[in-house]
């Protein structure tokens, strides 16, 4: 047992030590795609005959006179273009506003403009995540990493919450995938982000199949799913595979219990 966690352990810190000695690459890359797109929206205001000059020239202010994090600007900049989306926004942001950011995001994936599309699919995908809807989050965040990665600047949290979310529907060879990458592409993320996904990669890799920390893992499944009214054959079959679990670990503690008796009887 000791052995196995020393084991895990060192790789744990072999994955670290690889992660920083690419941490200058992936900033360097990072930032290319924050200009990459920050340049190809300037272009795509540009080329919008729609969008009437004055409000072309106030976008383009407010987009350079960003940083490299150019997330604010560039979702400040698609409100002035879709004066709605300000309210769909709102939702998201509000407290107990998600059935209508939900309602109102929902369509926008689908936009035609692939910056609104981007920017809609992750506070979307945010606001289904904080409702733990890992389910309906997963195609929102797989777009943000995939097909729309080249129209936001939002895929190093889309990567950070595809990671959670697949922790959350028990697939935790992905979602270690998923966390590593996050922390080895993003070095640059809020502290918080890469301290939670390292703690949680540690947690998933500590995880010993048919152990209590599997149960708990299978149970905090369940409970989620049964919040959101999910009584459904998979739900019945997790509930199934932890009473069975349970059953087994409390039969190995009874015979560990007894033998320990035995001996102590014989003595």
């Amino acid at each position: 047992m000791k052995i196995g966690r020393l084991f895990q352990t060192a790789l744990g810190l072999l994955a670290m030590g690889v992660m920083f000695v690419g941490v200058t690459n992936s900033v360097e890359a990072n930032d290319q795609h924050s200009e990459k797109v920050k340049a190809s929206f300037l272009a795509h205001i540009n080329s919008l005959e729609t969008v009437p000059a004055s409000q072309k020239t106030a976008i383009q202010k407010t987009v350079s006179g960003a940083d490299s994090d150019f997330s604010d600007a560039l979702t400040e900049s698609l409100i002035l273009m879709y004066p709605k989306y300000s309210d769909a926004i709102a939702a998201s942001d509000a407290s107990g506003g998600y059935e209508q950011a939900i309602e109102l995001l929902s369509p926008l994936q689908q936009s035609d403009d692939k910056y609104l599309a981007g920017d809609a699919s992750f506070y979307l995908a945010r606001t289904l995540m904080n409702e733990e809807r890992f389910e309906d989050a997963m195609p929102c965040l797989e777009n943000l990493v995939g097909d729309l990665s080249g129209f936001t600047v939002h895929q190093g949290s889309a990567q950070y919450y595809l990671g959670v979310a697949q922790a959350g529907l028990l697939k935790n060879q992905e979602a270690v995938e998923s966390l590593m990458r996050f922390l080895q592409f993003n070095p640059n993320a809020p502290e918080r982000l890469r301290v939670s996904a390292w703690r949680q990669v540690q947690q998933i890799q500590s995880i010993q199949k048919g152990k209590l920390d599997d149960v708990y893992q299978r149970m905090d499944y369940s409970r989620r799913r049964l919040e959101l009214v999910e009584t459904d054959e998979v739900t019945q079959d997790e509930q199934d595979k932890i009473v069975s679990m349970l059953t087994k670990l409390i039969k190995e503690e009874e015979k560990k219990e007894c033998s320990s008796n035995c001996k102590k009887g014989g003595t």
